[in-house]
């Protein structure tokens, strides 16, 4: 048993929570109230501390799993009495270094609650797909951009938890002079505009979508993508060709793809870079808090028919809009995607971000770790739960995140059972999130 923190710091509201929830009473949401304050009042500890370690693969973050040496000495048991507590978890390139900020920004807001002794190291794997059992690049998560795939899931030596740690969004960036965010785009413009059919600002296929905008007289269309595999390329060209046949039959969908027509760029911090300095460009970009300063940001079509904007609601409202779903209900992620959305506010490019950690820690490791961290780990991804990126995981997701908690084992028996404090949805998942 480990003594718990003294520090009864209560845990503030999150600026992007904030800005959520005065967002949703505009719109006229009625929303869940939430009450979490001090992150160990809905935690009975009942066994503590675990250190995972992951190989992750270049692409897709995934989790080749596999037990430490006690030769690395960074296993050790620690509390917050003396001892700083340190998380360290490993982030899928294919995401953006966006999210691995506010991965650690979450974990110095947890350490802010319980007294400054705890921090979350976040380190980009620089690995070529999925490592070896013999890699030695550990981590105690995975972040990443989805589930393992079946064949990923059987190169693993234990079952992997998987849960959703937060809601994000890719953004459409444009540079007009003269023309705010707002301009209403369509999955058809982009994919034209990407294959070269659609070549000025006020084409008629633009000028129908924005009627009283001035279009006349803007630079050519300038089309900016991403080289190398990239999630926020994977959502794009996923809703390009969801909505665009031609597209879907001539360049489909991918973390990488063979673009037609554009300037492509090695990140998206080049990508925004180049999009700021060449006036009629459109780009894209991954976001995890807001869209970028000085740009236009597009507002899309969505599969309602409606224009949505990136916004903290229109995220959310695309999640909330599947809650029901059988992925979230059963927390079986695979294949899952809000890109369906029909809910007529939500926006078409709102995706989830994920974190894997093994589900019975004690045996994924042949009790050659220490006990110490896991309930600080498993305390940190209860936490998430409760953190705004674009938007806060709706009730029903986070609800499946404490069930996949509350199953964490270390030899089978319980780590930490954490109160449900997000109501009854998805109590039937049991042992959900396993792959």
């Amino acid at each position: 048993m480990v003594d718990e923190p003294t520090s009864g710091g209560q845990r503030s509201v999150p600026s992007g929570e904030a800005q959520f929830e005065a967002q949703a009473r505009a719109a006229g949401l009625v929303l869940p109230t939430r009450s979490k304050g001090d992150p160990w009042s809905a935690v009975v500890i009942v066994i503590a501390l675990v250190v995972l370690a992951a190989g992750i693969g270049e692409v897709t973050g995934w989790v080749n799993l596999r037990a430490p040496t006690t030769a690395s000495g960074s296993y050790q048991t620690q509390t917050c009495e003396g001892y700083p507590v340190r998380a360290d978890g490993t982030l899928a390139t294919a995401i953006g270094p966006a999210f691995s900020a506010w991965l650690e920004g979450a974990g110095t807001n947890l350490s802010a609650a319980v007294g400054g002794c705890f921090s979350v190291a976040i380190t980009p794997n620089a690995g070529d797909g999925y490592l070896s059992l013999s890699t030695s690049t550990g981590s105690e998560f995975a972040a990443t951009y989805a589930p393992p795939t079946a064949q990923e899931s059987g190169s693993l030596s234990s079952p992997v938890a998987v849960i959703p740690v937060t809601l994000c969004a890719v953004t459409v960036v444009y540079n007009l002079p003269g023309i705010a965010s707002g301009l209403n785009l369509t999955g058809a413009v982009l994919a034209g505009m990407y294959n070269g059919t659609i070549t000025s600002w006020d084409s008629a296929p633009i000028a129908s979508a924005n009627p009283g905008v001035d279009l006349a007289g803007l630079p050519a269309v300038a089309p900016l993508h991403l080289t190398g595999g990239a999630i926020a390329t994977d959502v794009l060209t996923g809703y390009l060709a969801a909505t665009d046949a031609a597209w879907s039959a001539s360049v489909g969908a991918g973390l990488t793809v063979d673009w037609p027509m554009g300037t492509g760029e090695s990140s998206e911090a080049a990508l925004l870079n180049a999009v700021a300095a060449t006036p009629g460009a459109v780009g894209y970009t991954e976001v995890f808090t807001t869209a970028s300063a000085g740009l236009g940001v597009a507002d899309l079509e969505n599969a309602a028919g409606a224009f949505s904007a990136p916004s903290t609601v229109d995220v959310w409202l695309a999640a909330e809009s599947l809650a029901n779903s059988t992925a979230v209900v059963s927390g079986n992620w695979t294949g899952f995607s809000l890109a369906g959305a029909t809910q007529p506010a939500s926006y078409p490019l709102s995706t989830l971000a994920y974190a894997g950690v093994y589900r019975d820690l004690g045996v994924a490791y042949s009790d050659s770790l220490s006990l110490g961290n896991a309930t600080w780990l498993l305390t940190y991804l209860y936490w998430l739960t409760g953190q705004s990126a674009v938007a806060p995981l709706p009730g029903a997701y986070a609800a499946e995140v404490v069930n996949v908690l509350n199953n964490e084992t270390y030899n089978g028996v319980p780590i930490v059972t954490l109160d449900n404090e997000y109501g009854e949805n998805g109590e039937s998942g049991g042992e959900t999130g396993e792959f």
